[in-house]
């Protein structure tokens, strides 16, 4: 019970700070959620990068060959690896599977098949191409990278200098 000199707050008062409240977080949803997306493309970009300087650092200290295979099956997008004994790049008879390396859900990857071959001189291509580039936006991307932003990474053929850039 409240004695006339003690003021409290009215039901009014207490529904319009609910409602101010309920306002705010209707108007930032939509951003934070773009956020929030731009935020596992990012990820998933560092992670791919990781995973192929990962296996170009394998292939120097183990002396061999490693193939990487993008394989997009369905919503999921599987990176692995076949460790090659043969020091010809284009004898793919050679190689024997490795496990799966990295599974993506949020992106999509550009490239779909045999990406590159890292030997431990640099990179092992017949391709006539200088650099390879896989390009990563968000799987719900409806327009090509232009809603959450698109992140490429390049390699170069010789030297197998790996880069990682948003644009």
């Amino acid at each position: 019970m409240l004695k006339k000199n003690q003021k409290g707050f009215s039901i009014i008062e207490l529904i319009v700070v609910v409602a101010i409240i309920c306002l705010i977080s209707a108007i930032s949803y939509p951003n934070i959620m773009k956020w929030y997306t731009k935020k596992q493309l990012r990820n998933d970009a560092h992670k791919v990068f990781a995973v192929l300087k990962d296996i170009q650092q394998e292939s120097i200290l183990n002396k061999k060959l490693y193939r990487v295979k993008i394989s997009p099956e369905g919503p999921i997008t599987t990176i692995s690896v076949m460790i090659g004994t043969n020091p010809d790049c284009a004898d793919k008879s050679s190689y024997q599977n490795n496990e799966n390396r990295l599974t993506l859900e949020n992106s999509k990857l550009s490239v779909s098949g045999y990406f590159q071959v890292f030997s431990p001189n640099g990179c092992c291509s017949k391709d006539q191409e200088y650099t390879k580039e896989i390009e990563i936006i968000h799987k719900d991307d409806k327009n090509n990278g232009d809603d959450y932003g698109r992140y490429r990474i390049i390699t170069k053929k010789a030297t197998c200098f790996i880069n990682l850039k948003k644009s």
